[in-house]
């Protein structure tokens, strides 16, 4: 019992931070998604539904070494999980088990409540490390887990709402003094498995992270050799999980972007794009403004305007006033972390801005650069979301400033419950629309009504569908019929994927796959497409709004 009560009181703060996380998710998208063997929240289509069956093909495909990669998802092409977002840390430990696992099964319910309470835990002891208040940290890191920032994401991409990565590589780099040199090259070396295994974009971000405490370091001239090896080590297991994954078994071109679209706005930190139902939104500049989105949320705002206010007065009271006669601010300790800080929030605002510098809805500024750095921009894609510590950086300010400014002890935790309840209330609509969508019992309909998709699914001879026609624009009907292959353990030519190469591919081998048709291949067209139904080998049937050829 005493070694329970003494672990208790050494992890108390990080483990309540889980729970508030966790309860968070339970009431914000509710409990049912928990439920493995519950699938049909994932089948509404968009990007949760390109996870889902990302799972679902690499579930059912044979290993390879990469153990990430399977060919039933753009066959007979090879491409890995990673390119699904399918969090290929899970995908792959699961397979293990998948002759035991339910035919229906899926681990996002319980990935995405992971990710909240990881976001809770380690929020929870960044604002500890400052303020040495259990009550403070535990209530502050409710604001991690309602940034507007992860729960957007969370709702549109699964892997994305691992942002718990970046608050746990900013606690590694402010604990890196107290860490010895062993303790810190496993640490970061994890960091790395962690980011490699769970989405690439988290690579460069932690990276960023990791350099903004190396940065200063170097200014310092402190422990230079021992913190470039450890970002050595970082780097290593980070691309040599890639690497296992299948990561660079082929060449990956993701989905190239202009510059400006999916960046970081000048106006993003007061920006609530519809966050808020106080602050008005701005408009802003470009495609997929959501991924640049760094609104930290009203109640942070309030937060930061509350200590500065204090702050103010304490400073107006000395100047006026007899100083015995004011209150005494509590000083804030930031160690050596100031210049890290520094560095880490000059280096995330470059790189989201990108070349394309714009405020609002107008184009203020476009950078000419070398066209290797241009290739390289246009290769990041959605660029704003290197804003992400930025914003984590900004709740935790907040939170440490309105702690060290106020004048009333144990007041900071009622103003901050206060604080948070207000945010919750602002942002209702969103909480309201993502409990909506996640938490209302959903059936997917089923597009492929005819009885003949039953008798071809329980045939022996049916193994593959090509697209024949170019269908990757019909979202719709792509998912419908890949929904169907992964569920009767059938490959598909071609799957909307990140990975444009495949697709690139794929329609360069059409014209092979349909000069060489297989009795084992079902062939979709669209009714659009009719005039091309006239190969002689095969039979052509019009089924659920398409057609469908079949050999004779």
């Amino acid at each position: 019992m005493q070694r329970i009560k003494d672990y208790w009181k050494k992890n108390d703060v990080w483990i309540l931070g889980m729970i508030i996380g966790s309860i968070t998710f339970v009431f914000v998208f509710g409990a049912q998604v928990l439920n493995t063997t519950y699938t049909d929240w994932l089948l509404g289509g968009g990007n949760i539904t390109e996870n889902y069956l990302g799972w679902c093909f690499f579930r059912n495909s044979n290993w390879f070494f990469p153990i990430g990669l399977m060919d039933n998802i753009s066959y007979p092409n090879t491409v890995s999980v990673i390119y699904t977002d399918s969090i290929p840390l899970l995908a792959v430990f699961f397979k293990l088990f998948k002759q035991i696992l339910p035919d229906e099964f899926q681990y996002f319910g319980i990935w995405n409540m992971l990710c909240m309470g990881l976001q809770g835990a380690f929020g929870a002891l960044l604002v500890y490390h400052f303020v040495k208040k259990k009550a403070v940290a535990v209530v502050g890191s409710i604001f991690f887990v309602i940034a507007p920032v992860i729960l957007v994401h969370m709702s549109l991409n699964f892997a994305l709402g691992a942002q718990w990565l970046i608050l746990f590589s900013l606690y590694v780099g402010i604990k890196r003094e107290s860490m010895n040199f062993k303790k810190s090259i496993i640490t970061w070396g994890f960091v790395g498995f962690l980011a490699g295994s769970i989405q690439l974009y988290f690579i460069p971000i932690c990276g960023i992270v990791f350099w903004g405490f190396f940065g200063a370091d170097i200014i310092k001239r402190e422990k230079v050799i021992h913190t470039l090896l450890m970002f050595l080590v970082y780097l290593c297991m980070a691309i040599t999980t890639v690497a296992f994954l299948g990561g660079f078994s082929h060449f990956h071109l993701p989905k190239t972007t202009l510059l400006g679209q999916g960046s970081y706005n000048l106006n993003g930190l007061l920006n609530p794009q519809g966050w808020s139902s106080i602050i008005p939104s701005f408009t802003v500049y470009g495609e997929n403004p959501f991924e640049g989105l760094a609104y930290p949320g009203t109640g942070i705002l309030l937060t930061f305007i509350l200590g500065t206010a204090f702050w103010l007065s304490h400073n107006i009271c000395q100047t006026f006033m007899h100083k015995d006669k004011c209150y005494q601010l509590h000083e804030g300790n930031t160690g050596n972390n100031r210049l890290a800080f520094f560095i880490l929030i000059v280096a995330s605002f470059l790189i989201a801005v990108s070349p394309w510098v714009a405020l609002g809805n107008k184009l203020l500024l476009k950078l000419g650069i070398p066209d290797w750095l241009h290739s390289i921009w246009l290769r990041i894609g959605n660029c704003g979301r290197f804003i992400w510590p930025v914003v984590y950086l900004a709740i935790l300010g907040s939170i440490v400033w309105l702690e060290k400014k106020i004048p009333w002890k144990n007041v900071a935790v009622i103003m901050l419950v206060i604080l948070a309840l207000a945010q919750i209330i602002d942002e209702k609509w969103q909480l309201i629309q993502r409990k909506v969508q996640f938490g209302t019992d959903y059936r997917c309909e089923k597009r492929l009504e005819d009885e003949v998709w039953r008798e071809w699914a329980g045939s022996d001879e049916i193994e593959h569908i090509v697209f024949a026609s170019n269908i990757l624009n019909d979202e719709q009907l792509v998912y419908s019929l890949s929904i169907y292959a992964a569920q009767n353990e059938l490959t598909v030519d071609c799957f909307k994927s990140s990975c444009q190469t495949i697709r690139t591919i794929t329609a360069k081998e059409l014209s092979k796959a349909l000069a060489d048709v297989r009795k084992d291949t079902l062939y979709i067209y669209k009714e659009s497409d009719k005039m091309q139904c006239n190969d002689t080998r095969m039979d052509y049937k019009s089924i659920d709004g398409f057609i469908i050829g079949t050999v004779k």
